[in-house]
């Protein structure tokens, strides 16, 4: 029976003896294990059901630990950690031995994150270790953002989650690579492009082809009802009636608030049990490029009208 608790060092002592727990981070839930030891490791990818090739972000307490695990490490990253860690951002850089190569899925790279969540950053400092914690969910599924979503996902697979409220951003880390020499996003989130950019300089979006880190894959993050993309999603609800809910993101006041609330609107409308779930995207400026791609991956096609009837594509 999974036990929801609010005492860190029950956490800690699940960390330091090989077990996994689910912990609070200012994203989403993460589903905790010591980085360092192979066989913690393997038990994440057993509760989520992930895909072994889909690779974990390392978390750790501070910049003092990149060295311990990354190497070659470029003073971008020490910039950009300045502005921005502990909080959202998760750095790709070349790897030390150290880390197990089931953590990263057999890439040369490691992703290192410090968030900024007391509570996680407690369990790291006390427990002497860097953590691995992906998404406390199934794999694929709706990222967790209270301790109750992620009761619904992983109760019985887990003993306990470590409750600190709901997540304050709602989505996952922004990743970006260092690798070959140049920086290039690879996963959006709240650490936006143009957040980046005034730091580093130019950099490039979203490089496709080898999996090296989380959100990549090209279904993510999705309802167990079909999802789909519209323009136009009262045209839409007009037309299939109580068939459909509509994800609604235009009631909210601005984007940042629609990430805080994105997943669990879609997981609400998912407890509904509709035929679908239908939604428009936002324009894409700013934080908005993360709050797109997280529909995009969740989504099962596009829907629209043609002739007066619906037309649904991948």
């Amino acid at each position: 029976m999974t036990k929801i608790i609010i005492d860190i060092d029950t956490a800690v002592r699940e960390i330091t003896e090989g077990n996994i727990v689910a912990l609070p981070t200012e994203t989403v839930y993460g589903l905790g294990a010591n980085a360092l030891n192979e066989n913690a490791v393997v038990k994440i990818f057993e509760a989520k059901q992930r895909p072994v090739f889909n690779p974990l972000i390392v978390h750790v307490h501070d910049t003092d630990e990149f060295e311990k695990y990354g190497k070659d490490i470029p003073d971008e990253v020490y910039k950009l950690a300045e502005k921005f860690s502990p909080g959202p951002i998760t750095y790709i850089v070349k790897k030390k031995r150290i880390i197990p190569d089931i953590v990263t899925s057999g890439n040369d790279s490691v992703g290192l994150r410090i968030p900024s969540h007391e509570m996680f950053r407690e369990v790291i400092k006390l427990s002497g270790v860097p953590v691995s914690a992906p998404s406390a969910n199934r794999s694929g599924k709706i990222s967790p953002t209270t301790a109750a979503d992620v009761l619904k996902e992983l109760d019985g697979k887990i003993d306990f989650i470590l409750d600190g409220g709901k997540c304050k951003i709602g989505i996952e880390s922004t990743v970006v690579s260092f690798l070959e020499n140049e920086i290039s996003i690879l996963r959006h989130g709240y650490i936006t492009r143009e957040d980046i950019e005034k730091v580093t300089g130019k950099i490039n979006i979203i490089k496709n082809g080898k999996i090296i880190s989380p959100g990549q894959m090209k279904i993510h993050y999705a309802p167990f009802t079909p999802l789909y993309i519209t323009e136009d999603a009262d045209e839409i609800k007009n037309v299939l009636k109580e068939r459909a809910a509509v994800l609604d993101l235009k009631k909210f006041a601005d984007k940042r608030e629609i990430a805080l609330n994105l997943f669990s609107e879609l997981r609400h409308l998912d407890e509904m049990k509709f035929e679908m779930i239908i939604a428009e995207k936002t324009d894409g400026e700013g934080i908005g490029a993360a709050i797109n791609d997280r529909l995009e991956r969740a989504s099962s096609g596009k829907i629209k009208i043609i002739n007066s009837k619906i037309r649904i594509t991948e």
